[in-house]
Formats: C-alpha cells, structure tokens, sequence
C-alpha cells in the first residue's frame, strides 16, 4: 500500500462501497484529526487505489440523484491487501502511536484481534515515550512543564488502553455461548 491514507480510504470502501464525496465525508468524520487531508487528497488515493487494482468503479443510485452515479467498491485484492497492511508490523519510533490508532480506526468492529494487536502497540509506543527520563532539576520551567504534560497525557493514554481492553473482554465474554 503506497500510503496510510490509501489504506484508510480503501478501508472505508470496504465498509461502504460509495461516490467519492460520501467517502470524503465519512473519512473526515472517522480520521480527524490524525490526517491533515483534503477532499483532493481522497480523489487521488480513490485515483491510485483504482490504478492499483484495488478498488473499481461502479454505478450507484445515490437518493440525492435521479441517475446512476460513479461510485467504487473494493476488488477482492484490495480486501486481501488491506487485511494484510492491518496486520503488517508497526515500527516502535515516534510515529508508532498515531500510526496504531488509525490503524485502529480502520479495523472492523467484529476483528477484536486486529484490534487487540494495535492496542498492544500503541501502548508499547505510549510506555517507550514515557520511559525517558525526566528533565533534571536544574532545568527551566518551560522544559519542567513540558514533561510533566508528556507525562500526564501519557498516563492517560494507558488508562484508554486499559478501559479498551476491558471493553473487548466484554464483547469476548458475551461471544462465547
């Protein structure tokens, strides 16, 4: 997969075959604040997404039209490439986190274990920034500051993992009959 972006839009065709202004719209819901995209931007990963044989184009009769309009759905190589991209490691740097958490926005509902996996990497990733040491107490004020936000945003972060995990034992618990 050339970009996070084309996954992320390939992963919101999968969901919902749809026109390129529905997806636009669902991606900026699902994905803001962790792209800094536009609308051209989807186009272009509908663009190479279709040029890489992972999604096709298809007529849909959207209830704002009175005709069929340009719509795309995923190609059965685009599911397997998107299964394999969520599945694909994630490199332990600074990026890790965010890279999880959309990563984790993609996933299905029902692939708790997919899901499982990115929250032991986003928490690896919260647990390796919080593992450096704090500044010394010479420091200034402003340096002083900023750790303690790093440090409290970080704490933070691992509370959300902790109350996820208990949420997918929960749905685990009323799986098994």
């Amino acid at each position: 997969m050339r970009s996070t972006v084309n996954a992320a839009v390939l992963s919101l065709v999968i969901e919902k075959p749809s026109y390129g202004g529905e997806i636009g719209r669902r991606f900026e819901r699902r994905y803001e604040g962790l792209f800094a995209s536009r609308p051209q931007h989807i186009y272009k990963a509908l663009e190479d997404l279709e040029r890489d044989g992972l999604v096709e184009r298809i007529d849909l009769e959207p209830e704002w039209a009175s005709q069929p309009s340009n719509g795309y759905r995923a190609t059965s190589e685009g599911a397997r490439q998107y299964r394999a991209w969520l599945r694909s490691p994630i490199a332990l740097n600074a990026r890790a986190r965010q890279e999880a958490v959309i990563r984790l926005a993609s996933t299905r509902p029902e692939d708790l274990e997919t899901a499982e996996r990115l929250l032991d990497v986003y928490e690896q990733g919260v647990l390796e920034a919080l593992r450096t040491s704090p500044p010394s107490p010479s420091s200034g004020i402003i340096e002083r500051l900023l750790d303690e936000e790093r440090r409290t945003i970080g704490d933070a972060q691992v509370r959300w993992v902790a109350r996820a995990r208990d949420e997918f034992r929960e749905i685990a618990a009323r799986r098994i009959p």
